[in-house]
């Protein structure tokens, strides 16, 4: 951690994370569009909204032992430029599995940025700033989101799907500059001097539990606002922009509630936090997808949802620096949590896409009560097995 923040690095990683969070999202608006002329199901189109976080489900803890060993800056920038590069390939595309191969590269990519930017940002920060800076980063994910699902849904009529991708390559690549003006070159003190076995022994159990807390709060937000305008649009007759404005709307709030928990934070107990979250979220879940729900209903309720997730997510970045220990295993950590949370983005949208096709959308919710029920027993076993800091 920095003695002073600073801010011009910490907001340009930030919005290099945003904009990769766009990249993930990018195929729920215009699914549909694709469907129709890949002739695609909704098993195989869940696929290609989870397979960006291929990588980051087989190999985060070895990505956050190499973005630190390369260097924080350096590799959010080569991160950036793979997930530009392959958006930009994908436009060109006429093959299912050639798309579904540049989605897979496109992951390595997702994976180096979500593994260096929180570190970045957790090296960054002055300690009074850095419960705030997490919570921010907290944000991220749906905010990319709801850029994806408001622009995807606008620009998928006038463009179709490939301009849609085109822009939202442009997207990532002006973070990737902004980046490369603000974030200051690497220094040798960045790099590490442990083997990544070392690393691997050193890492605390504390840091394991917190990864399989993430990983249902991961599924959550992914499958509540991937699915959703494919809901909306299946269900209830609504245009694909109108559907993407309306997710966009709606993955706004998780900004809102991420920000809540930087509030509440020190304030009152964590497991206070994460149990009433949890439970509102379960509350919530129900009537977004119930049978009877209108659209008129479902805006407030998922709404409130994907508040609470906001929540979730907050608290489980936060959270990293005191489970890993040790200033040096702050990037393995982060690695190892973004990839034990993957595997819920990777396996999420198709399994729940298969529930759903055997059962009906209320297998949404159901699925939303076990791991919001899961996530508040393995975080809180995580901050109690949370070791003392260590240089």
């Amino acid at each position: 951690m920095a003695e002073k923040s600073d801010w011009p690095s910490i907001l340009s990683a930030f919005l290099i994370g945003v904009a990769g969070a766009v990249q993930v999202g990018r195929i729920a608006p215009v699914a549909t569009l694709i469907q129709s002329e890949l002739a695609l199901d909704l098993f195989a189109i869940g696929w290609l909204v989870s397979l960006i976080t291929a990588a980051s489900a087989v190999l985060g803890l070895a990505a956050g032992y190499r973005v630190v060993q390369t260097g924080l800056r350096r590799s959010l920038i080569i991160g950036a430029l793979i997930m530009g590069a392959s958006a930009l390939i994908s436009v060109a595309i006429t093959s299912v599995p050639v798309l579904i191969g540049a989605r897979i590269f496109e992951g390595i990519g997702y994976l180096v940025v979500v593994v260096a930017a929180p570190t970045l940002i957790a090296r960054d920060a002055a300690p009074k700033h850095l419960a705030f800076a997490l919570a921010l980063w907290g944000t991220f994910f749906t905010l990319g989101l709801s850029v994806a699902a408001f622009a995807g849904g606008a620009l998928a009529e006038p463009i179709g799907w490939r301009g849609w991708f085109i822009v939202s390559a442009g997207l990532i690549l002006l973070a990737t500059l902004l980046a490369l003006m603000a974030i200051p070159k690497d220094t040798p003190e960045t790099s590490a001097a442990t083997t990544i076995r070392d690393t691997l022994t050193d890492i605390p159990e504390s840091a394991w539990l917190l990864g399989a807390a993430f990983l249902g709060v991961t599924l959550l937000a992914l499958s509540i606002l991937s699915l959703l305008p494919t809901f909306l649009v299946q269900e209830h007759g609504l245009t694909p922009g109108r559907a993407g404005g309306i997710t966009g709307g709606v993955a706004l709030a998780s900004i809102a509630g991420s920000l809540c928990y930087g509030l509440l934070a020190h304030r009152i107990p964590e497991g206070v936090i994460a149990a009433l979250a949890a439970l509102a979220l379960v509350a919530t879940a129900f009537p977004t997808f119930a049978d009877s729900a209108t659209p008129e209903r479902i805006i407030p309720f998922a709404a409130a949802a994907v508040f609470m997730s906001g929540i979730l997510v907050a608290q489980t970045f936060a959270a990293v620096p005191r489970v890993a220990g040790a200033p040096r295993l702050i990037g393995p950590s982060n690695g190892l949590v973004a990839q034990i949370g993957s595997v819920g983005a990777l396996t999420g949208p198709p399994i729940i896409g298969a529930l759903i096709a055997a059962v009906g959308w209320t297998a949404v919710p159901t699925v939303a009560a076990a791991f919001a029920a899961t996530f508040v027993l393995l975080y809180l076993l995580a901050l109690r097995a949370s070791p003392e800091e260590t240089p």
